[in-house]
């Protein structure tokens, strides 16, 4: 998202921050201010909520009393959905509705929110569209098999069971130390992307990986950014509500 944010949204200077009240929206509300902060952003309204609320337009007419150039959510998708079919209920037009990952990537965001989704951007980890090996056939094959679309959590969890069978290979026996050991030396291409063990910052043994923009549009979620993986052209900024067909 920084170089979408540095690259495309380039007028974007304030930003409305909503996020659920749990252990991931406040660590993911405080990762999106550290960001805010590096680009210049300034935050106009910062609200935590309730996980299950009904009723979103307090919150909201503050936001649209703010008249941000972003509004960003971390939200789980029943919270998503309802978030945004108030924000059009209440005709906010900001240049561009973010959602942090969560609910605004599954499927159900789309069914939910309905038209209310349309223009909303996300961070994600994955999209079957990504040239990685598998990760198409994964897609095509969950959706044959369950008659529903999958995400990144899935694919996420789908190559956990090939790193976990890759290391069991490699490991010189099956004790804590060498199945540790095996997992240290990974090294693989999975449909989830590469999956190589490293340190950086803070992080011990972490699996780095990139970050990718998504965008609903027209009751698909499709890959905007960067451009080199993407599979419709982003639309930026968001039309207003009232010049939507």
């Amino acid at each position: 998202m920084r170089t979408f944010l540095q690259e495309v949204a380039k007028d974007t200077k304030t930003v409305a921050l909503l996020y659920e009240n749990s252990s991931f929206g406040q660590s993911s509300s405080k990762s999106f201010e550290t960001l805010a902060t590096e680009l210049g952003l300034k935050i106009v309204v910062k609200e935590g909520y309730q996980a299950g609320a009904i009723d979103f337009k307090p919150i909201l007419t503050k936001v649209k009393a703010a008249n941000p150039d972003m509004i960003y959510m971390v939200s789980y998708v029943m919270d998503a959905s309802l978030l945004m079919r108030q924000s059009k209920e209440l005709r906010i037009n900001p240049k561009l509705f973010v959602g942090g990952g969560a609910g605004f990537t599954l499927p159900e965001f789309g069914k939910s929110a309905g038209d209310a989704s349309d223009g909303v951007y996300s961070a994600t980890l994955w999209v079957e569209t990504l040239p990685f090996p598998g990760a198409k056939e994964y897609y095509n094959n969950y959706k044959k098999k369950y008659g529903d679309e999958t995400e990144y959590h899935g694919a996420e969890a789908y190559a956990v069971i090939y790193v976990v069978a890759d290391a069991l290979k490699r490991a010189k026996s099956i004790t804590p130390k060498d199945v540790r050991d095996a997992l240290v030396a990974t090294d693989l291409k999975t449909a989830f992307g590469p999956v190589k063990f490293v340190s950086y910052g803070k992080k011990t043994q972490q699996n780095k990986v990139d970050t990718y923009m998504v965008q609903w549009q027209k009751g698909e979620l499709e890959a905007v950014w960067p451009t080199s993986v993407a599979t419709k052209k982003y639309i930026y900024p968001t039309p207003h509500w009232d010049m939507r067909k």
